[in-house]
């Protein structure tokens, strides 16, 4: 029989487990059940990259279109796409419709930070994250000026993280100072995604004015998060009734 790919390898430690998993149990589980032999230094580095390649809602430069194996189902665990054994849950409570875009002209900006070499943004959707914040607290709402449809992020991503869509809804009411913007309505949900949509926009404005002039590195990180440690930005004047 030929040998499994690691990509096999994956699945059948998954159909093995029973649930999702993280990283760790399922190199464990391929490794105690000889499914597949790492001939590498850093054998769950690699497993890790093959399975995020194969993922459905994660997007990474070198992804396959053509069939995703994975879902990512929480922080760092996955399970088998549907159709799969442990098939994922569905996030629709914490989940709009919309999906969130980002303009193409912050493309290499975001292409730097998210780049294996720095190493601290996984994926694109936890830069965006990190970025709304920041353009928030700059006072930096830019409209996108153009975007690549096809590069917009379901929100079913976004809902991998337990901060969203707090991060969301925070912003929005802050930017508003009233409750309405919280309401279930769809020009409701439009305002909440402009929002954070632009508010992420003026942050990677923000990072790519900072990291015009030195590397996108660790420390260049570490640099641009001291500066921005002073003057915060005064707190909003909110209208709320219950």
């Amino acid at each position: 029989m030929d040998q499994l790919t690691i990509r096999d390898a994956a699945e059948k430690a998954l159909e093995r487990i029973g649930r999702a998993a993280t990283i760790p149990e399922i190199y464990t589980e391929i490794v105690q059940s000889g499914l597949f032999e790492f001939n590498t230094q850093n054998p769950e580095h690699v497993l890790r990259t093959t399975i995020r390649r194969h993922t459905e809602n994660v997007e990474r430069s070198d992804s396959f279109k053509e069939r995703n194996s994975f879902s990512l189902v929480g922080d760092e665990m996955y399970a088998l796409a549907n159709g799969g054994k442990t098939r994922a849950s569905k996030m629709n409570s914490t989940t709009g419709i919309k999906r969130i875009h980002r303009a193409t002209d912050k493309e290499e900006i975001i292409r730097l930070l998210t780049s294996d070499q720095l190493g601290v943004f996984r994926e694109i959707w936890r830069l965006l994250m990190f970025a709304a914040q920041i353009g928030y607290r700059n006072a930096r709402r830019d409209p996108l000026k153009a975007i690549d449809s096809g590069k917009g992020i379901d929100q079913s991503t976004f809902g991998n993280s337990p901060a969203w869509p707090g991060v969301m809804f925070l912003i929005s009411l802050a930017d508003t100072g009233a409750a309405e913007v919280l309401a279930g309505t769809p020009e409701s949900e439009e305002q909440r995604i402009s929002a954070f949509q632009e508010y992420a926009n003026g942050g990677l404005a923000v990072l790519q004015e900072f990291f015009s002039s030195r590397p996108a590195d660790l420390d260049g990180l570490l640099d641009f998060i001291d500066s921005q440690r002073a003057s915060p930005r005064a707190p909003p004047d909110l209208e709320l009734s219950i």
